[in-house]
């Protein structure tokens, strides 16, 4: 897969968890943890662009607490090892500009040397609820995948905190999904 192909490959992704998203909003019982045990990794457009893009203070925040991103391609990161700092009160201060992977979260796109990306879905209180919908999906489809996602959705629907442990998402399934979304009026 050439450069120009990862690139496309990795908008599409994106783009495809967005239009999940759409769907669902983080429930208020959600204390925020993905703000506050993750790295974000910037690009470098998209770091300018973020700081073009807030207040003062909120960027003089960015500055202080970034350094040189360890993942190839990147930029700049933060390592919310307490918290993000820009965390308010479980709210983010520059939530309208915040960087992809916060958009995204908690879909990761991952480099994958055989296929160029793959996406996951790490487990949160907000993604429960997209693993109940992929079980619905998927029960028509396939009996065995239907009873294994049912079974960790009932594992996890009270999880109040993200866990490392993720489902990964085929993408050959991600637009029959969306469809199977905007009929069941999520």
């Amino acid at each position: 897969m050439d450069r120009r192909q990862r690139f496309e490959k990795y908008d599409w992704l994106i783009s495809k968890t967005q239009s999940i998203l759409k769907h669902y909003s983080c429930p208020e019982s959600c204390n925020a943890s993905c703000c506050k045990h993750h790295i974000v990794d910037f690009h470098r457009k998209e770091y300018e662009k973020v700081l073009k893009n807030v207040d003062r203070k909120s960027a003089d925040i960015l500055k202080s607490n970034t350094v040189k991103s360890e993942l190839e391609g990147c930029y700049k990161a933060i390592n919310a090892v307490d918290q993000c700092p820009l965390l308010i009160n479980s709210k983010c201060r520059i939530y309208d500009n915040r960087p992809e992977a916060c958009r995204t979260f908690p879909f990761v796109v991952f480099q994958d040397s055989d296929i160029g990306f793959g996406l996951t879905l790490l487990l949160c209180p907000m993604s429960v609820n997209i693993i109940h919908d992929y079980a619905q999906w998927y029960k028509p489809i396939n009996s065995t995948m239907y009873s294994q996602l049912n079974s960790m959705y009932e594992h996890y629907k009270n999880i109040d905190k993200n866990n490392d442990f993720c489902v990964q998402m085929k993408e050959q399934n991600l637009d029959s999904f969306i469809e199977f979304l905007k009929k069941s009026n999520h």
